[in-house]
């Protein structure tokens, strides 16, 4: 199976979430897990690499896609057998469109989309959706409210809540704003990073199951 995270702008925390998620099925499944940073920054590759200095066993590897190549997956040989694949693969992709992305998004199974409620996020998550409507992609799209502030009113949140849930699947729970998510390393959740995500992580793996027929 494909579970990608995507969006359309950086700053959601969304390679924060996609390591998170890796760290936390990992955990959970007893299926291989294989991580592709799709992402021009590389930001989970080097953090991986970075995480090797730990004296702590990796729960997964990390591998570089579409570095030189303009369409990585243009054989479809490789994503289809990602995608009838037994194994977890998750893909990391950059905060930005890019054609080059075209051929995941259409076969992934699931697109997880990490948004927050100010004006540029909500604009540019419908921005990406839309993207998805034009490629006619069959993925199931699941929105996870990224950096709440269970404190704040957002004033856009019912209206911005309603249109996004005609596009697709919205977490109920949200990933709250905790500062442990900063440091967040490719080897281990700590409890209290654990506790942050556990919630909106275990209805997305509930979903998964329900929507494949599986479990995880």
């Amino acid at each position: 199976m494909i579970i990608t995270f995507g969006t359309q702008k950086g700053g959601t925390g969304k390679t924060t979430l996609a390591i998170a998620f890796a760290n936390y099925i990992s955990g959970l499944s007893q299926r291989k897990i294989n991580v592709f940073d799709f992402d021009y920054q590389k930001s989970f590759y080097h953090k991986w690499k970075e995480d090797e200095l730990l004296d702590i066993p990796k729960l997964y590897d990390v591998e570089i896609i579409g570095e030189e190549e303009e369409q990585p997956f243009s054989d479809f040989e490789t994503l289809i057998n990602l995608k009838e694949s037994e194994e977890i693969n998750l893909f990391d992709l950059a905060g930005t469109l890019d054609a080059k992305y075209s051929d995941l998004l259409i076969y992934s199974d699931f697109i997880v989309i990490p948004f927050e409620y100010s004006d540029v996020s909500a604009k540019s998550t419908l921005v990406f959706v839309n993207f998805l409507g034009l490629l006619e992609s069959q993925a199931e799209r699941i929105f996870i409210r990224s950096k709440y502030d269970k404190g704040y009113k957002y004033l856009n949140q019912e209206g911005m809540d309603a249109e996004i849930s005609r596009y697709g699947t919205l977490l109920k729970s949200p990933v709250f704003k905790r500062n442990c998510l900063q440091n967040m390393d490719t080897r281990k959740l700590t409890y209290e990073q654990k506790y942050t995500v556990k919630n909106p992580f275990n209805e997305l793996i509930e979903y998964i199951n329900e929507t494949l027929q599986i479990s995880l």
